[in-house]
């Protein structure tokens, strides 16, 4: 391991953020992290400001959710396939299983229009439909989600570029603009967060399993920066919780990767931390030197779940819909057998067959 990185007990790689502002080398640490043998996770700690702008979202995401129904169905949004604006119900899970267990909110965090040309909107508006918020009934939303969504990116593309100073130094010559991280990130228009809060389970006492809050899956995008849960205890109904940012009363329950060997990873996010986790496409533009990894939630068992609610906050940085998704040349063309992707594709087909595969039970 770098002397310019630590691992956890668990086998979590942490950056300093004041070593990734300063540009350190730090790919020796990406190369553990995201590279063949690692988990495809890391965790930046030391970030300024982080631990004020996640008290003032994540809180947010309950009384969001505990708005009576006919004020979230207004800010719903089927056209983008859910993914602008509120969505309850409306994701599978497993197959044949819409999850309920769970309700987001998503917007772009950097721009309110993504996108000005109106016939790219309608060719792919689960990417670059105008963000939706709920103004009229929840004013506040707006600012808490817009600003720590771009902190998150910002700090983001600083991992980029030591993703980007480990493939450069791989793959020399071959290395294409498509596989370029940093850049792609910054250019994108199409970055989409997400606001997720998992409802609390009073009555339902079946075993939990390792994908009873989120279901087994990698995102599709190129890098996702992971805000670390909030749980809260209320009454049902309540539209306040008694206590905020709880410990977690079940140790079993939260975040698992997949390890390369098909081991079952818990994974703790720190408080005043960030966790960065590879997504597919740029596992496949760079031929597998960045890999992405499964993950699920594992939802608090009964009885430890009365009143147990929880909130956290995603951010997908991800390619333009017209981005390429090229892998380098003489890549193993396994490492591009991910998800719903197929050669050819560029990123807006990537990521509609893959909303088609999450949303669509016959796709």
């Amino acid at each position: 391991m770098s002397s310019e990185a630590v691992e956890t007990k668990d086998g979590v790689v942490v950056l300093d953020y004041a070593k990734l502002s300063a540009g350190v080398d730090l790919s020796a640490a990406i190369e553990r992290a995201y590279g063949p043998d690692g988990i495809g996770l890391l965790v930046v700690r030391g970030i300024p400001g982080l631990v004020e702008l996640r008290n003032g979202l994540l809180p947010l995401g309950f009384r969001f959710a505990a708005l009576p129904n006919k004020v979230k169905d207004k800010y719903v949004h089927a056209r983008s396939s859910y993914s602008f604006g509120w969505s309850h119900g409306k994701e599978l899970l497993k197959p044949g299983q819409f999850d309920e267990f769970k309700g987001s909110y998503y917007n772009n965090p950097q721009y309110d229009v993504p996108q000005a040309d109106a016939s790219l909107v309608e060719k792919y508006p689960e990417n670059y439909h105008p963000n939706v918020w709920p103004e009229a009934d929840f004013p506040e939303l707006r600012p808490a989600f817009m600003t720590l969504g771009q902190r998150m990116v910002d700090v983001g593309v600083l991992v980029a570029e030591q993703c980007d100073r480990y493939v450069r130094s791989k793959l020399g010559d071959r290395l294409s603009p498509d596989a370029r991280l940093a850049q792609t990130i910054r250019e994108s228009r199409a970055c989409k967060a997400r606001l997720l809060y998992y409802f609390a389970i009073n009555e339902d006492a079946t075993p939990r399993t390792r994908d009873s809050w989120c279901g087994w899956h990698s995102d599709h995008g190129s890098l996702t920066a992971l805000c670390p849960a909030m749980y809260f205890e209320a009454e049902p109904g309540a539209s306040e919780p008694a206590r905020s940012d709880i410990p977690l009363p079940d140790p079993e329950a939260g975040l698992y990767v997949r390890t390369r060997n098909g081991q079952e990873r818990k994974v703790v996010i720190p408080k005043d931390c960030l966790a960065f986790q590879i997504g597919e496409s740029s596992q496949i533009v760079t031929g597998g030197l960045l890999r992405a990894t499964p993950h699920a939630v594992q939802a608090l068992a009964h009885p430890a779940s009365r009143n147990i609610s929880r909130s956290t906050f995603a951010v997908f940085m991800q390619p333009d819909n017209d981005a390429h998704l090229r892998a380098p040349e003489g890549a193993d063309p396994q490492e591009q057998r991910v998800g719903a992707f197929q050669p050819g594709m560029t990123f807006g087909d990537f990521a509609r067959a893959t909303f088609a595969k999450f949303y669509n039970p016959y796709a």
